[in-house]
This record gives structure tokens, C-alpha cells and sequence, in this order.
């Protein structure tokens, strides 16, 4: 089983199968998630996008100079709010080497789209089973 989404920058596909039926029946899930094309597969980098865009539903990001989201230094991801014809936007820029290489302007209504996204990535993440005896 699959699920694929695409979206403002954000790809996200969700697999689920069992393994062998034989052993079994054991189930599993994968995750692969980026967004800009910066990998966020992970619950802290999932759980970081999906703090920032309820954030900005709610209205309670400060305006400034863009913050770093996912990653670090020369290679990330950041955020700012931006203002147009008394609009707010999510402004996200994908910062590789040092430079600006893809920036984005989501409304209201793409935040809540990819928000529902992330959600479901969360949803869909599973803990790591690991086969053995018991600690």
C-alpha cells in the first residue's frame, strides 16, 4: 500500500506492507519525507515543520530576519513571516552552500494543506522493531 503527496515543496510517501506471511505476518511502514528537497523523514525534523506552520495559523511567529527551521548553518531550511497587501505569508527559503537556491510564499491556505500533510506523516511513523530478547 502507498500513499504519495506533493505540495509547496513538500513530497511525502508512506509505504506499508507485510514482510512474510510465512514468519508471521510482521507489518511495516517507510516514511520518506522532504521538503525543498531537504530530507525530514525524521519525528524531531516532522515535528519541527509541523510546530512551525500551527505557529503560523495561530498568528504567533514574531516578524523578522529568517530562522532556521530544519538543519543548520549552510545547509537548511528557514522561515520568515512576510507582509503584502496586508497579507501574511510563511516565507520559506531552502539555503544550500551558503546561498538562497529555492524560496517559497505560502497563504493561509497552503500552511493548512501542508499541515495536514505532516500530519499524517507523524500519523504513519512507526517505532523501529527489533527482534530478541527482552532487555
Amino acid at each position: 500500500m502507498s500513499l504519495n503527496y506533493d505540495l509547496g515543496g513538500f513530497k511525502l510517501a508512506i509505504n506499508a506492507g507485510v514482510s512474510d506471511e510465512k514468519l508471521g505476518k510482521r507489518r511495516w511502514t517507510r516514511v520518506l519525507a522532504s521538503f525543498m528537497g531537504y530530507p525530514c523523514s525524521s519525528l524531531e525534523a516532522l515535528a519541527a515543520l509541523k510546530a512551525c506552520l500551527d505557529c503560523f495559523r495561530r498568528g504567533q511567529l514574531a516578524r523578522g530576519e529568517p530562522q532556521p527551521l530544519l538543519g543548520t548553518g549552510g545547509e537548511c531550511v528557514r522561515f520568515a513571516i512576510k507582509q503584502k497587501d496586508k497579507v501574511l505569508y510563511l516565507h520559506m527559503q531552502r539555503v544550500a552552500s551558503g546561498r538562497v537556491v529555492e524560496e517559497a510564499y505560502l497563504a493561509h491556505l497552503d500552511v493548512a494543506r501542508l499541515e495536514v500533510a505532516v500530519g499524517k506523516a507523524l500519523q504513519a511513523l512507526a517505532p523501529v522493531c527489533i527482534w530478541g530478547p527482552e532487555p
